[in-house]
């Protein structure tokens, strides 16, 4: 029953009861009524369900012709594949009888020099592996992909030796010279630009006496941004402002030593690697320095003013003690007096540079000590099967020792030399106060 046909029935039923209300009706004829009422619903239900079934089995036979027609277009198809295959298995057969006959006949043709083109192909591979990174790149930009041929090729004709032999020619021609190129150069800032190269033959090259390291992959020559010691680029700059023969620093190793000084390490560096010790060593040395100047600069004044004779001088002041005074006793520690506070002022500021000379050392130590609890923590988590992991602690050590003794044998020096300087000047008062009493 739809929803059409229930609310018709709803719509008698609602009908009935209120004609029940109305005028009673006895019960056969009500339940004559409803069963018309329901007799006709089910005829007009019949009507529309058999009107729906007609559409749909229209519907259904339509899509099983159609059906039937896919069914037979993938019967013919499957039975074209099935032919085609038995086609392409018959050709695949014969080709390989084609190929081994053929392989056959190479390998009788080929005879001895099959051993010839496997060392062609070994000497091509070798001289690609040595010469991607080499500092010639630039000069040979072809040859990387002719050597890459070289060695893939199974059978090589007679340009294919040639090319071989040019580049084992050019190569060891490369190795005995000394020549300028233009190329480009990456600078550290990652600045590009042309320049002129000195290539030192398959060793290095380098760019207003310093050295570069190729990058085939950029095309471009890398500038090192951490350089050998000085020794080494002087070497190379008298070399290239001479024009007679002089000694110049390679990289025998073809860039593996100049790599090296990439990792190296500077002085900031290395400071850094002291931690909190080291940079407070450091600032203990410039504190100790600065006030070794100072206490300089001050014995230079106390020199002065016992040399002169103003009124302020310290020359002075002793004549005027000595004239003060009659009695010889009197005139004796009235001197010794002037002496004793004038000394004490020579002689201020001297044990300071002495304390800072001998604290560096000791925090130096502290630094030794850390920098080892430190490696034997690390050992004890890690091991020793990672050197690395015990590098930072050993690096601690070594560099707090290292700048405890820098600082500390300048300041040393400075203590000596004003202790010295400090003495001869209260050495020179003392003989002047023992001439003024001379003279009474």
């Amino acid at each position: 029953m739809n929803k059409y046909n229930f609310y018709i029935f709803l719509t008698i039923f609602s009908l009935s009861l209120f004609a029940q209300d109305k005028e009673e009706i006895p019960i056969e004829e009500q339940r004559d009524n409803k069963i018309k009422a329901l007799l006709e619903i089910v005829k007009k239900n019949k009507d529309i369900f058999v009107s729906e079934d007609r559409v749909r089995l229209e519907k259904f036979i339509s899509l099983v012709d159609e059906r039937e027609k896919l069914l037979n277009s993938a019967k013919n198809q499957l039975a074209q594949e099935i032919k085609r295959n038995e086609i392409l298995e018959d050709t695949f057969q014969k080709n390989e009888k084609v190929l081994a006959e053929l392989e056959e006949s190479l390998q009788i043709k080929v005879g001895v020099l099959g051993e010839l083109f496997g060392v062609t192909r070994q000497f091509a591979g070798e001289l690609k592996s040595s010469s991607e990174n080499d500092v010639t790149f630039s000069e040979f930009p072809e040859r990387i992909n002719t050597l890459n041929e070289i060695g893939s090729i199974k059978i090589h004709n007679k340009e294919n030796f040639e090319n071989l032999w040019i580049a084992y020619l050019s190569e060891i021609a490369s190795g005995s010279e000394i020549k300028k190129i233009n190329a480009n150069i990456t600078f550290p800032d990652g600045e590009n630009q042309m320049g002129e190269i000195v290539r030192y033959g398959l060793f290095s090259a380098t760019h207003n006496r310093k050295f570069l390291k190729p990058e085939p992959d950029l095309d471009s020559f890398l500038l090192l941004e951490n350089q050998p010691e000085s020794s080494i680029l002087r070497s190379i700059r008298r070399h290239q402002n001479s024009d007679e023969y002089r000694s110049a620093a390679i990289d025998p190793t073809r860039g593996f030593l100049l790599s090296l000084y990439m990792d190296k390490a500077g002085w900031i560096e290395r400071i850094a690697q002291g931690k909190s010790i080291g940079f407070i060593i450091i600032l203990i040395g410039i504190f100790g320095l600065a006030f070794s100047v100072y206490k300089l600069r001050l014995l230079k004044q106390y020199e002065e003013e016992t040399i002169s004779e103003s009124g302020e001088s310290i020359t002075q002041k002793m004549k005027n003690a000595v004239n003060k005074f009659s009695n010889k006793e009197s005139q004796e520690n009235s001197l010794d007096e002037i002496i004793i506070n004038f000394s004490s002022k020579v002689e201020w500021g001297n044990n300071w540079v002495k304390f800072f000379a001998a604290v560096a050392p000791l925090l130096g130590l502290l630094g030794t000590v850390i920098g080892m609890i430190e490696t034997f923590q690390a050992i004890t988590l890690f091991g020793t099967g990672d050197p690395k992991q015990m590098a930072g602690g050993i690096s601690q050590a070594l560099v707090t020792t290292m700048l405890g003794l820098i600082v500390a044998a300048p300041l040393l020096g400075m203590f000596t030399y004003l202790s010295e300087k400090s003495n001869t000047i209260i050495q020179v008062i003392e003989e002047k106060a023992s001439y003024l009493l001379s003279r009474k």
